[in-house]
């Protein structure tokens, strides 16, 4: 009577399980994380480039961006310290980025870069007025 009580509850935890189981293939999961989009950046569908400046310095700025034969794609003047200049777009090529100071004794600054669609520039002049090192990112 013992060993027929243990093995009916055996039996039922057993019975349990398998209806508690469910099987699916190893193919399906895999094809479940091949229509995954990784968490990679490739949100970028061939935007043209963007830049911006954050004014962290003490003194009003102004903001260039040109092109290496000296074409004017966008100007922003008297960007006061604490604000930005918002991102601005241009098409791809070798960009000059030009921040104006307009003060004596502080020396402006120049950086080119060649920017290539879906690439960003975010600028920082810091408490010193001064660029802060930093190179485009890719989005």
């Amino acid at each position: 009577m013992k060993n027929l009580l243990k093995n009916a509850i055996a039996s039922a935890i057993v019975i349990s399980m398998l209806f508690n189981c469910s099987i699916e293939s190893i193919e399906n999961e895999q094809e479940e994380l091949l229509f995954q989009t990784p968490n990679a950046q490739n949100d970028c569908a061939d935007e043209d480039p963007q830049a911006r400046v954050t004014n962290g310095g003490t003194i009003a700025i102004t903001f260039q961006i040109s092109t290496l034969d000296g074409t004017v794609l966008h100007l922003v003047e008297n960007i006061a310290p604490g604000n930005s200049s918002g991102f601005l777009t241009f098409a791809p090529d070798d960009i000059v980025f030009n921040i104006s100071k307009n003060t004596t004794g502080i020396q402006d600054d120049k950086v080119v870069f060649t920017m290539n669609q879906c690439m960003s520039f975010d600028m920082v002049l810091g408490a010193d007025n001064y660029l802060v090192a930093g190179s485009p990112d890719i989005l």
